[in-house]
């Protein structure tokens, strides 16, 4: 009665993986079916298995109640580490991606998988039942040559992926500023904090590995912080995905979508063209008597329809006059109106929040942001100066 089936780090693991498949389960029946949706499942599902992959490879209890099952049931789990980072790749990218598609160029992402597939044939599943358990009872594998170097392949994978998304992101965001005159700040906090906070975990996880393949160089393994860094990562990857869970349920919303770079031939000879002076006049014309800026909501696509030239020129030409992207120069216009606002005789007792809702700002932060940058000063000290004026 007094033996002890799990430990406080076991049932971490145990906890990890149900949170996993019952979120799973929720997201697959209340969301559209999707890529986006898939690769957010398959992710959620590879950390349902990491842990359980955990629990029967380093849980004594576990590993001996596998091992009376099949020793062949060890390492299926394994694959998932091969997987994730791919998953989360594919899931950012048909997030922001407009009509992302999966081709056959795609399968290159499975490589590692495969790769890892062959050597787990060949150096394990090759061998007879006797030899598979014993490998296992003893754990030599675990600190074997060829398993190590696989598992940090498979980490480091993952870490490359993740980095990738960092990447993805910023793209995104500058993208944004090409097209959006507004950004919604609240979908790239979501982002932002989700992956950083995987990344750090694929980091801790890929630390591990590393400590490892130092320890396999020298012949020694300090397998008391081998437990410590092992176990805190359990610890982390549960935290991380209780923060992907109460994001995705609470502050997530659809992002704007935006087309894949893709910088060509076309785009530089565009560029090496120059600036038409009537397209800058026609632009600035719009902008000084329609006021369109004060749209909060203003794209790319609507000033571009309003003076009648492709977004795609339109952006070229701000970026070539004006050395700013688009959601910099409608800020501009925005903050020069604020500023006539400010010393309107008829908004003196405005609030600041009514001038820059009604100059097309819907953030203050981001409003006070443009108008410092500007004139040195906060809109508030703006305001006053010139009422002493006045």
């Amino acid at each position: 009665m007094n033996t002890v089936l799990f430990n406080f780090h076991d049932l971490i693991l145990i906890i990890t993986a149900f949170e996993c498949i019952l979120f799973a389960a929720l997201i697959g029946t209340i969301s559209p079916k999707s890529l986006k949706t898939l690769f957010f499942l398959g992710f959620l599902l590879c950390h349902a298995l990491i842990p359980i992959h955990e629990l029967i490879f380093w849980g004594e209890r576990f590993r001996i109640w596998m091992l009376e099952i099949s020793p062949n049931l060890f390492f299926l789990g394994s694959y998932a580490y091969f997987v994730d980072g791919v998953l989360l790749f594919l899931f950012v990218k048909t997030l922001v991606i407009k009509d992302f598609r999966i081709d056959r160029r795609s399968l290159i992402h499975l490589l590692p998988l495969l790769i890892y597939a062959l050597h787990m044939a060949y150096s394990f599943y090759s061998l007879s039942h006797d030899e598979k358990t014993a490998s296992i009872q003893t754990q030599h594998i675990a600190y074997s040559a060829p398993y190590l170097y696989f598992d940090a392949m498979g980490r480091f994978v993952r870490l490359f992926y993740a980095l990738a998304c960092i990447i993805i992101i910023y793209r995104y965001t500058q993208q944004l500023k090409q097209s959006y005159g507004t950004l919604q700040h609240t979908t790239l906090i979501w982002l932002k904090m989700v992956v950083i906070s995987i990344l750090a975990l694929f980091s801790w996880d890929a630390s591990l590995l590393v400590l490892k393949l130092y320890y396999l160089h020298i012949d020694d393994f300090n397998l008391d912080l081998l437990e410590i860094v092992g176990t805190s990562s359990y610890h982390l990857t549960f935290l991380t995905l209780n923060l992907l869970i109460f994001l995705k349920l609470s502050i997530f919303q659809n992002v704007a979508l935006v087309e894949e770079i893709k910088y060509d031939d076309r785009q530089q000879e565009e560029e090496r063209e120059g600036v038409n002076p009537e397209l800058v006049s026609r632009i600035e014309k719009v902008m000084q008597e329609t006021k369109i800026y004060c749209n909060a909501s203003l794209t790319l696509d609507d000033l571009s329809a309003a003076v009648n030239i492709t977004p795609r020129k339109l952006s070229q030409i701000i970026k070539a006059q004006y050395q700013k992207n688009f959601y910099e120069f409608v800020n501009t216009y925005r903050v020069e109106e604020a500023k006539r606002l400010l010393k309107a005789p008829e908004y003196r007792d405005r609030t600041i929040m009514e001038v820059y809702l009604d100059a097309g700002f819907n953030s203050k932060s981001v409003f006070n942001t443009f108008f410092k940058e500007a004139e040195k000063m906060t809109p508030s000290q703006y305001k006053k100066l010139n009422a002493n004026f006045g």
